[in-house]
């Protein structure tokens, strides 16, 4: 099998799935669990949500956001992305008889758009203690491609019970050709696999992201690297339009909302 390429068991039923009956320590390692639709009924029912703040956007999602899942989030320069952001960093810290899921979050700013203000100001619409709200949400900055790895590896292993990246693909490298996108494209595959790893261990994974000539930028790495897409569109004057564009078991649809000073709000 090395004399095929294969370096690993994994490698090796890529290479040929037959090679698994002939390989018993193969077959242990990549054999399937299989479970019924009643267990995984019964997985879905018990995943926890967490409220975005607004009735309507919380309704189109089924509920709020699942933990377990990532979702992003994408829209124009001034759609509303970031304060949809630092609202949910104040909403997981709310008990969960609120919707909330009493928990820390975890804000990766990549583009210096944090701002404690917001937080300060949602918390108290909130009604939490302000400075304790801020002090629950836990920032790092990652404006390169490096550490942005690094803070998403962390976050595999962090308290929080939310995860944001605001935004994902600015900290990635652009190289020359079809080399430097097959690159970024890797890059960004390797940074939503940890995401994935991230919400699997029972927190809610939010990912912000740039539209790029009228789409979301990424492509389908991004994609489909996230279960739900949302895409937030300006209106006029402070009001928003959130869209449903993808989810597993949900219809496309939409939610108007306003961005005030209290948060982000039903419209």
């Amino acid at each position: 099998m090395r004399r095929l390429g294969a370096r690993s068991p994994l490698d090796a039923a890529l290479l040929d799935p037959d090679l698994a009956s002939f390989a018993g320590w193969v077959r242990v390692v990549v054999e399937p669990r299989f479970r019924s639709g009643l267990e995984v009924m019964a997985k879905r029912v018990a995943v926890e949500r967490l409220s975005t703040g607004s009735l309507g956007l919380d309704r189109l999602l089924g509920g709020g956001l699942e933990a377990g899942y990532v979702t992003e989030v994408a829209g124009e320069f001034g759609a509303g992305k970031t304060q949809l952001c630092h609202q949910l960093a104040v909403m997981v810290q709310l008990p969960k008889e609120k919707d909330g899921l009493s928990g820390k979050a975890l804000y990766i700013d990549t583009e210096g758009t944090f701002r404690p203000e917001r937080v300060l100001s949602m918390a108290r619409f909130r009604g939490l203690d302000p400075e304790l709200a801020l002090e629950n949400v836990l920032v790092v900055e990652a404006r390169g491609e490096l550490e942005l790895l690094s803070a998403v590896a962390s976050a595999r292993f962090s308290e929080a019970r939310l995860v944001v990246v605001d935004t994902l693909v600015a900290p990635l490298e652009v190289g020359e050709g079809v080399e430097g996108l097959a690159r970024r494209q890797y890059v960004l595959s390797r940074l939503l696999r940890m995401l994935r790893e991230a919400a699997a261990g029972g927190r809610v994974v939010v990912v912000a992201n740039r539209m790029s000539m009228d789409k979301p930028a990424g492509g389908l790495a991004l994609s489909l690297g996230c279960h739900y897409g949302l895409l937030m569109r300006k209106l006029s004057g402070s009001r928003r339009l959130v869209e449903l564009v993808r989810a597993p078991h949900l219809p496309a649809g939409s939610a108007p909302v306003v961005i005030e000073e209290e948060g982000v709000l039903d419209a």
